[in-house]
Formats: C-alpha cells, sequence, structure tokens
C-alpha cells in the first residue's frame, strides 16, 4: 500500500478494462487520479467508488482523438491537483479482420485513437513536466506491436510504432526528469478482446492451450501490478522499456 502516496496521475481509458483496473490500483496505492474517458456515467461512477473506498479521484470527459479536449483535460488536471506526477496512456480501439477487410476508415480510426493521441497527450503534459523537473509517463502498447497478431494488422502497427515513439521520447526528456516506458499487455479480458474470443469457451480454452502459457487468459489487474510498478519509485531507474505483460504468449513459438 501506499507505493503512489502524494502523486497525481492522469489515465486515459479509465471508464473499462485496464485503465479503468490501473485507476482503482493507483488510488488504493495513494495517488490522487484523475480518470479519463468519453462515458461520463461510467467514469463518475468509478471515481465515485475510489472515493468511498478512501480514495481521491475525479473523472474529466476527454475525447483522446480531439486535440482541444486533450488541452482542457490538462488544464483540468492541473487546476485540481496542481501537478502531474504520471501520465498513463491507455486509450485505444481494436479493429479486428482479415487484411484485405481493412481499409482506410479503420486505419484513420486506429492512427487517430492509438497513436496520434498519444502524440498529443505526451505533448501536452511534458512542458509542465520539465518545469517541474520530474514525470513519469507510461504508454499501453500491445505484444501485437512485437508478435504477429493475425487480424490485427493496422492495431499492431500502430502499437509498434508507439513502442518506437516512446523509447525516442525517453531519450529525449531523461536529463530532465522524465521516464518513458510503455506496457505491451498479452491477452487480457476486457471489452477489447474479439467477440470470437469473448463469446467461446472453446476459443478461449484453445488460446490457453497453444499460446497462454501460463494456462489462464490475462485480466486487466495482471497489467495494472505493472503499472503500479512503473508508476512508483521503484522504477525510477527505469526509461525507454518495453514491460511485457503476457502469459508467456510470446515465447509460445
Amino acid at each position: 500500500m501506499n507505493r503512489l502516496k502524494d502523486k497525481v496521475a492522469v489515465v486515459t481509458g479509465a471508464t473499462s478494462g485496464i485503465g479503468e483496473a490501473v485507476a482503482v490500483m493507483y488510488a488504493a496505492e495513494g495517488a490522487s487520479v484523475v480518470l479519463v474517458g468519453r462515458n461520463a456515467e461510467k467514469g463518475e461512477a468509478t471515481a465515485a467508488k475510489i472515493r468511498e473506498n478512501g480514495g481521491e479521484a475525479v473523472f474529466v470527459r476527454c475525447d483522446v482523438t480531439k486535440k482541444e479536449d486533450i488541452e482542457n483535460l490538462k488544464n483540468a488536471a492541473y487546476e485540481k491537483y496542481g501537478r502531474v506526477d504520471i501520465l498513463f496512456n491507455c486509450a485505444g480501439v481494436l479493429v479486428h479482420k482479415p487484411f484485405l477487410e481493412q481499409n482506410d476508415e479503420d486505419f484513420e480510426l486506429i492512427t487517430q485513437t492509438n497513436c496520434r493521441a498519444y502524440i498529443w497527450t505526451m505533448q501536452a503534459f511534458i512542458p509542465e513536466m520539465v518545469k517541474a523537473g520530474r514525470g513519469n509517463i507510461i504508454n499501453v502498447a500491445s505484444i501485437s506491436s512485437v508478435w504477429p497478431e493475425v487480424n490485427a494488422y493496422f492495431y499492431g502497427a500502430m502499437k509498434a510504432a508507439v513502442t518506437n515513439l516512446s523509447r525516442n521520447v525517453a531519450k529525449e526528456f531523461a536529463r530532465k526528469g522524465i521516464r518513458v516506458n510503455c506496457i505491451l499487455p498479452g491477452p487480457i479480458n476486457t471489452n477489447m478482446t474479439p467477440d470470437w474470443v469473448k463469446n467461446s469457451k472453446e476459443a478461449q480454452q484453445g488460446m490457453i492451450d497453444t499460446v497462454c502459457m501460463v494456462g489462464r487468459l490475462g485480466e486487466p489487474e495482471d497489467i495494472a501490478y505493472g503499472a503500479v510498478y512503473l508508476g512508483s519509485d521503484e522504477s525510477s531507474f527505469v526509461t525507454g522499456q518495453n514491460l511485457v505483460i503476457d502469459g508467456g504468449v510470446t515465447i509460445s513459438n
């Protein structure tokens, strides 16, 4: 407990799945959390639940595909807490279909949400982090960025862009007190799980039997534990790295 005491964290994609789990665990570890998402009802409910459990949290509605929303988010976070120590970028979408069926609209959606939004949030928050002489950015990528995932072509390409971008940003700002790392989740049970997996026990068992070496699919909390480590001072010597949390998928073949 209290591994994040006195820290302020902004968590995008915090209204479901990994982002929600990270926001809840960050608050449980002592951080003040700004939950970010488009679903105001869900976001406010999660923030209220955190406060009921003794944590500190507020929800800010923000569409990260809109630059003006990100600017408003930054202003709201600093107005409320005066600083931001951790930026956890988690908002994302998945288009899962054969390569020849993926189109320009799919590419634009994936690019805007899974890559450009990460650029915009980092560009919005880094200047203030530089002024403070400290900051910690954690970007959620995917094992799809380093391991072939059938039908996740544009998704994997943009996640690979995020890992490369993060390493370069980490190098530029390391001497200014800012760390930048990525988490690469494997198969996690969230609302982004493809329907053919989510709705089929047979498909889930097939994945467990063939690629999930630890014998189960992941849960959002599995990623949140890694996010706490990277968000805490325990990882103060870690920057420009990819933390793979995949149940052994990337060693399966």
